[in-house]
């Protein structure tokens, strides 16, 4: 083969600068691949320990609305003992000591105030009356509402007022 051949079936050799600038373009692809793949990571570690918390706050909340129950039932009680009963003051000791418990453990009775603005989505309308309060506010309490770490889990039954006659 002569020298002019050889050159000819020869495979071009790159400038050494163009390579370096070649390796380092792949290098920074990989690099933000990289930086991509790892914030990625960490959002989905976030995520997902939001949901784990959040299902471990929530996830209880059958529990919590069978020992709402057992509040109504508690309250019925008080209200069938007389004043001078001495079982009466043990008994709110006992409820009082019950709710402690459950408001660290997120639950919390919804305050509802007679003449306050009917909001449905923490109150729930199972009447109306006549009432000194304006028409479509809240006249009185029927029934105590609870929230769980904020989520309503019963909501306040209330009667709404249709104003005065």
């Amino acid at each position: 083969m002569s020298d002019t051949e050889h050159k000819e079936n020869a495979v071009p050799q790159e400038e050494p600068h163009e390579t370096a600038d070649e390796c380092k373009r792949e290098r920074d692809e990989y690099l933000d691949g990289w930086k991509r793949a790892k914030a990625d990571l960490i959002n989905y570690k976030r995520e997902e320990s939001e949901r784990i918390s959040y299902a471990m706050k929530t996830g209880h909340e059958r529990v919590m609305k069978d020992v709402i129950a057992v509040l109504d039932s508690m309250d019925l009680g008080l209200l069938s003992l007389a004043d001078d009963n001495p079982a009466k003051k043990g008994m709110f000791l006992i409820k009082a000591q019950l709710e402690d418990s459950l408001k660290r453990h997120g639950l919390e009775r919804i305050a509802v105030e007679a003449g306050e603005t009917f909001d449905p989505l923490k109150h729930e309308a199972v009447g109306m009356m006549e009432s000194a309060f304006p028409d479509g506010t809240v006249a009185e309490e029927v029934e105590r509402g609870y929230s769980l770490y904020g989520k309503v889990v019963r909501p306040c039954r209330v009667r709404v007022s249709k104003g005065h006659s």
